[in-house]
């Protein structure tokens, strides 16, 4: 591991995106997370668009720069988009990261991101990126060349993309390589990394969100699989140090880290701050080493 790497991936795991959910243990997450910290918030099915934004304009207040998620098929109508730009507008929240959604009985204004995104772009409403997700592992109902094609229109709009959940680094950094050489899509890259939690609960949003390769994965490693059923922690170090050398480069354009955090804070940033202190101890070691 070089020492120019190392501090490339210390800046980003100093700085990264926290995402949580917008449920009963939301705002207490909300509140450990470092002052200023970019920090995404899902759309629940349970509360809809309007209890996600009204949940961001609450913990905007906690000087978090706030990244709501709205899922292009719960915006009924041009009414409501109205509306949700409006309360957005008044929270101070100038960020959104657009999803489609599932799936819904009731007919809505818009049947894709996509769709959605333009509507926000020709809008005039004071938004200042516009983020948009990317699927390194595939999706369960969309077939590859669908999921490049339609990134590819999305990235005339957006302003960046984050990957799905994944365990596996080879896979990611295979995907990536082949959307910036083979597809061209350039749009900057955050890496979507599981936080510290526990390994059963993991394993089974995994199964349930349906992360194909890793869980594949998984279950061909025993070994590995045996752990996720232990009960123990699990830390995402693995994958970081899988990731390590490819961040600092530029031809994968990497922004940073996006952490799946699932309102587990106080055990995330506490392997985090291990983490960089780790570096930190290695690099000045490195240091001393270079100047014997």
């Amino acid at each position: 591991m070089s020492h120019a790497t190392n501090i490339t991936m210390g800046r980003a795991l100093a700085c990264p995106d926290f995402e949580i959910m917008p449920i009963k243990t939301g705002m207490e997450a909300a509140r450990q997370l470092p002052a200023g910290a970019i920090t995404a918030v899902t759309c629940s099915p349970a509360q809809g668009i309007d209890g996600t934004v009204d949940f961001a304009a609450r913990i905007a207040e906690f000087e978090l720069r706030v990244i709501p998620h709205i899922a292009a098929r719960r915006v009924t109508d041009q009414t409501h988009l109205d509306h949700i730009l409006q309360r957005l507008d008044e929270a101070g929240i100038r960020d959104v990261f657009v999803i489609s959604g599932d799936r819904t009985d009731q007919p809505g204004a818009f049947d894709s991101g996509l769709g959605l995104i333009r509507a926000l772009s020709e809008s005039g409403a004071r938004i200042n990126s516009i983020g948009v997700p990317c699927y390194p592992e595939g999706h369960s109902f969309i077939d590859t060349r669908t999921l490049e094609s339609t990134l590819a229109a999305k990235a005339e709009h957006a302003d960046y993309m984050v990957s799905q959940l994944c365990f596996n680094s080879r896979v990611i950094l295979d995907w990536l390589r082949h959307t910036r050489h083979e597809a061209g899509i350039d749009l900057p890259i955050y890496i979507g990394v599981p936080g510290v939690m526990a390994r059963t609960k993991l394993l089974s949003i995994a199964l349930r969100i349906g992360i194909g390769d890793s869980v594949r994965f998984l279950r061909k490693n025993t070994g590995m699989l045996g752990g996720l059923l232990s009960g123990s922690k699990y830390q995402p170090d693995d994958l970081i140090d899988g990731l390590v050398e490819s961040v600092a480069d530029d031809d994968l354009n990497i922004a940073g880290l996006h952490i799946n955090t699932f309102n587990q804070i106080e055990a995330t940033e506490a392997w985090r701050h291990q983490k960089l202190d780790e570096w930190h101890e290695a690099d000045a070691v490195g240091k001393v080493a270079n100047t014997a």
